[in-house]
């Protein structure tokens, strides 16, 4: 065993290693578990824009948005849905860099040939910030900032509180969210390329009303990305 493998022994003693997407532990020169490595729930190219699954699983029948495309770089299910949860309910905000290195990945393979001026996330209200201490959009937004060198703009704010849209499904996500987001800075997106990020899409009514406001104060595009998108078939939801 050379020196650096050896160091990441010792540390491992102290520190154990966990899996990177559901943080089962794993031997110290492992990335994933057993399990993980079977196969996680990657969206394969080619890709519907419209709804951001492949297009072999794709079932929206071409709906049309107000954003004007949307990727992923996973299904929310299996061991993607727990790293989600670990992140958003367990505090494990380290979590974030891992899923924008992912991410990433999904942007160089679909806008890679697109241009983008700034990078905004969907908001949360002050209460609800307060409440969990971060918003897991922003973060990602930051780390994917990092990777793409384009600027992150906190160009949107949600104006009032409503129910938790992972409580809802379906028509009641679209209205929960209705009128409850509004743009901070109208000038700084007129004719501006927008990627907007959150970690994942269910329905997509969170990220097509934050879409729409952008295009009522003349936004050129919004393009969206996220961690994960939930497929219909396995989750019990409308992607």
């Amino acid at each position: 065993m050379n020196k650096d493998k050896l160091k990441v022994f010792a540390v491992s003693i102290f520190f154990p290693k966990r899996c990177r997407y559901c943080g089962e532990l794993i031997r110290y020169d492992e990335t994933l578990c057993e399990e993980c490595k079977k196969g996680l729930p990657v969206i394969e190219a080619p890709v519907c824009h419209d709804c951001g699954m492949s297009k072999s699983d794709c079932d929206c029948k071409g709906r049309k948005h107000f954003y004007n495309s949307i990727v992923g770089a996973f299904y929310y299910e299996g061991a993607i849905r727990k790293a989600v949860s670990r992140m958003k309910f367990s505090e494990k905000k380290f979590i974030c860099k891992i899923m924008a290195e992912d991410m990433y990945k999904a942007f160089l393979r679909e806008y890679s040939d697109d241009k983008f001026d700034y990078i905004c996330y969907i908001p949360f209200t002050k209460s609800k910030t307060k409440k969990r201490e971060f918003n897991q959009a922003e973060l990602l937004a930051n780390e994917l900032s990092a990777l793409t060198g384009i600027p992150v703009l906190d160009a949107l704010e949600c104006i009032y509180d409503t129910p938790s849209q992972h409580s809802l499904s379906g028509l009641y996500r679209k209205g929960n969210v209705f009128g409850i987001y509004d743009v901070k800075c109208k000038d700084e997106i007129k004719d501006k390329n927008i990627l907007l990020v959150d970690d994942v899409k269910t329905t997509g009514a969170s990220l097509d009303e934050c879409a729409k406001m952008l295009r009522i104060f003349e936004a050129q595009s919004v393009s969206c990305i996220t961690f994960a998108v939930a497929h219909r078939n396995k989750n019990g939801v409308d992607s």
